[in-house]
């Protein structure tokens, strides 16, 4: 008997990869400021965008365009929105880039806007008694001070607390009036600031007024 074997060659398999060709530089858009007071300055820097085309910047508010260089690179200046209030606070902006090329190139960014602001609960009541008061628009992590005037001279320089969040906002309850022993009728001055103590000259400030009157019980 004949036994028949089959060889079976075994040969070696090639297996070309290909690697994926380089994707472009992706279009990026940052903001020169995590939070800006409402109506100064900001400047959006933009990179990566098609070289030599015109690319628009919008967002609440805002609109502006500028020229990428050969580079793709662009900074164009624009102001932080209002927000509607005179009021204490911040809010959350978003701004979008797009070039105006054939295959338009984009990006997204977000900033705060804040008010250069301070507040008071009001209603009628002790002025030493403690109230809600609330900053936005300060230096973030400096403390913030009032100092607190009558007939010309000071007689608080009050730390409230330290200015927090990129947008430097508080809010913590103080007296209306911290000042140790009577307090005069009469109107009173505030200068709020981010000085220990109190200059006239300080710059930034705000500045506010109230009046004490007598109030006889029955």
């Amino acid at each position: 008997m004949h036994r028949c074997t089959r060889a079976i060659a075994l040969g070696t398999v090639l297996i070309a990869v290909t690697a994926p060709a380089a994707s472009a530089q992706a279009a990026t858009l940052t903001v020169s400021q995590p939070c800006q007071v409402a109506t100064f300055g900001l400047s959006a820097v933009l990179s990566g965008f098609t070289p030599n085309s015109t690319v628009s910047i919008q967002g609440d508010q805002i609109f502006q365009t500028g020229v990428a260089d050969a580079t793709g690179q662009v900074t164009i200046p624009f102001n932080a929105p209002l927000l509607g209030s005179n009021d204490p606070k911040s809010k959350q902006v978003s701004l979008s880039a797009t070039d105006n090329a054939a295959t338009p190139l984009s990006s997204t960014a977000t900033f705060r806007t804040t008010n250069f602001a301070f507040s008071t609960t009001g209603g009628q009541q002790s002025p030493k008694l403690k109230r809600t008061w609330r900053f936005s628009g300060l230096t973030p992590g400096k403390p913030i001070y009032g100092h607190f005037r009558y007939a010309g001279q000071t007689r608080a320089n009050y730390r409230f607390g330290l200015a927090k969040g990129p947008c430097g906002e508080l809010t913590v309850k103080a007296p209306g009036i911290p000042v140790k022993g009577r307090v005069n009728t009469g109107k009173w001055s505030v200068q709020i600031d981010q000085q220990k103590v109190f200059k006239l000259t300080t710059k930034p400030r705000m500045t506010g007024t109230t009046t004490v009157f007598k109030v006889f019980k029955p």
